[in-house]
């Protein structure tokens, strides 16, 4: 375990580190975890660490049961197919606006994440993954930013620990990195030519084809997935 900052919080630090130990395969899905263990290896109290836990209970990537054992979150199939179909519905409607709404500085800074992805994927370096994998969640954080929706924020953010959990999951698999850009190239451009209605039904595509390839992945499964959408509304 890494020495923790005396300048910063210690259940703090103790949050990202764990969250970070899950989202890089450190702690497997089911895998249990003991505060006391984390306390000794960090050298600290326990009420950091029960801090900590707490905060990543409520995002979604711990659970304690009912006998207050802590596990890493494991999704079920179903939990899956919930959680993607939020995020469908959400991040259509939120490309939909940024259509609409977005500036045309926005619509450059989206633009740049574009032109960054692509410039990693090209150097085709395993050590750039993580970079590519940021910028994958930050055309999708501005996308939600720039739509002005604050309740439609709120409730992604409310997902967000979960989505990057499922991302990092996701970009597993041949060309899956270049499959992304590609997908994410495409609702770009319907967002600079404010095509509302194809820039939602790309989002859409593109998030639905996330969770086929999640479930291919992860439980093996090649069904058909459906494609959902959200009503295309009119404008103002």
């Amino acid at each position: 375990m890494e020495e923790l900052e005396k300048s910063l919080p210690y259940y703090d630090q103790i949050y990202h580190s764990i969250r970070e130990m899950i989202f890089n395969g450190i702690l497997k899905p089911g895998e249990r975890i003991f505060e006391a263990k984390i306390a000794r290896d960090f050298n600290i109290s326990r009420s950091p660490v029960r801090e900590a836990v707490k905060i990543l209970e409520k995002e979604g990537l711990l659970v304690i049961d009912e006998k207050s054992r802590i596990t890493v979150f494991q999704p079920t199939a179903r939990e899956f197919k919930e959680i993607y179909e939020c995020r469908i519905m959400l991040e259509a409607l939120a490309a939909q606006l940024t259509a609409r709404l977005a500036s045309r500085k926005e619509l450059e800074e989206l633009g740049e994440v574009l032109a960054k992805t692509r410039m990693y994927l090209a150097e085709k370096d395993e050590q750039n993954r993580d970079a590519v994998i940021a910028l994958n969640a930050r055309f999708h954080d501005l996308i939600t930013q720039f739509s002005q929706n604050r309740r439609l924020q709120q409730q992604l953010h409310d997902l967000r620990s979960l989505c990057h959990y499922y991302r990092v999951i996701n970009f597993n698999g041949e060309n899956r990195d270049w499959t992304i850009y590609k997908e994410h190239e495409e609702i770009y451009q319907h967002l600079v030519n404010r095509d509302e209605k194809n820039a939602s039904l790309a989002m859409s595509k593109h998030i639905s084809n996330d969770l086929r390839h999640f479930k291919k992945m992860i439980l093996g499964s090649n069904e058909k997935e459906t494609v959902y959408h959200t009503p295309v509304l009119a404008t103002e």
